[in-house]
């Protein structure tokens, strides 16, 4: 192998290989990044053998042609801190010699044949979307996620795919978040998957929020990929049955509605006092009015009241104030809608103004 390449073309795809490809590994060569020359353009290959992403780069020149793994992440600190505007790598007795202006590094290799890839299966199911509508999708619930959860099937979001519309939906037990999509593109598919929590961040970091172009999808039995103009991107699934989340959304009745901004500076003002052990605060909702109050194991206190539209019966109520603004953070409209059960039910977090997007948070004692 010996290639002449663009410092700044290599320096992307190198940067989101370096995320997948595991520092700390039982094996070594998963700390790795394959590199081979076909149609003149060279591929980098990066897996954890749970997630695996394949990016594609022009070659400015071949002098000849080969594949190599070496360690992704000191490529990348080798290209990202050198001057020059091109890299040439070539294959020189085992060793990867990375040559970008003044700099020269010999890197170690190992063997091609024994980079692992995921198990190639059957897709059932592809269509096309917007890069900018799935990116959308997993940053309004990513957070809900849940995080090494027993139930393993909440460390990752739902997609649920039918009637033209994808539905995405996380949970970690505490709270719900659940956004759409509509698009005739998707067709009339229908289908559930799991996507995992390395996955959904991966994609977030993966995906522009300026590009507008289409992307392809396709889903297997134990497979989800995601086809770009610069990468492949292939993840396992996770096999098991999601809850059903119709029955997780409260059906209130009684109703606030404020200004997003005002309840969401209030709640900040209100979580100064609190610490990592304690992010509990309690809410006051009176007719058009809601007061907030905050406690710490000072005694230390904090009282915020706010104006909003409410004409039901008073309710207290206490919440983790962190959940409370992931949700209303997530929410772009000016007006959002609260929906109250009880003083031991969720509460419902909307836009005022659609209802593409809707978030649960549950109670907690306080």
């Amino acid at each position: 192998m010996d290639i002449i390449i663009q410092r700044e073309t290599l320096l992307k795809p190198l940067q989101v290989i370096s995320s997948i490809a595991e520092k700390k590994q039982t094996l070594p060569i998963l700390s790795n990044v394959l590199l081979s020359i076909k149609n003149k353009k060279l591929y980098l290959f990066g897996t954890d053998m749970e997630v695996e992403l394949v990016g594609f780069v022009e070659i400015d020149s071949i002098l000849s042609e080969g594949m190599i793994t070496v360690c992704a992440r000191k490529l990348f600190d080798a290209c990202r801190l050198s001057t020059g505007e091109t890299v040439r790598l070539t294959l020189e007795n085992n060793y990867l010699v990375v040559r970008a202006g003044e700099s020269c590094f010999m890197l170690n290799t190992l063997p091609p044949q024994d980079f692992p890839s995921l198990e190639e299966g059957a897709y059932s199911s592809q269509f096309c979307v917007k890069q900018s509508h799935l990116k959308n999708l997993f940053a309004k619930t990513y957070f809900a996620m849940g995080q090494q959860d027993v139930r393993h099937y909440l460390n990752g979001v739902l997609l649920d795919i039918r009637q033209h519309a994808i539905k995405c939906v996380a949970t970690d037990g505490h709270r719900l978040a659940l956004t759409m999509i509509q698009d005739e593109n998707i067709g009339d598919i229908e289908a559930k998957v799991i996507l995992p929590r390395k996955s959904v961040l991966e994609l977030i970091r993966l995906f522009s929020d300026e590009r507008e172009n289409d992307i392809t999808v396709q889903i297997g039995e134990s497979r989800f990929r995601v086809s770009t103009p610069e990468y492949i991107f292939t993840s396992k699934l996770i096999n098991a049955q999601y809850p059903d989340y119709n029955r997780l959304i409260p059906k209130g009745n009684a109703v606030a509605v404020g200004d997003r901004e005002v309840i969401k500076q209030a709640l900040t003002r209100a979580s100064i006092l609190l610490t990592d052990k304690f992010r509990g605060i309690r809410f006051q909702l009176e007719v058009d009015k809601l007061r907030i109050t905050a406690n710490n194991e000072s005694q230390e206190q904090a009282d915020e009241a706010i104006s909003l539209e409410y004409a039901g019966k008073s309710i207290e109520i206490g919440f983790n104030v962190a959940y409370l603004l992931d949700a209303i953070s997530a929410i772009t409209a000016k007006t959002i809608r609260c929906v109250f059960t009880g003083p031991s039910e969720g509460v419902l977090i909307e836009s005022a103004e659609d209802d593409q997007s809707l978030y649960v948070v549950m109670p907690m004692l306080i």
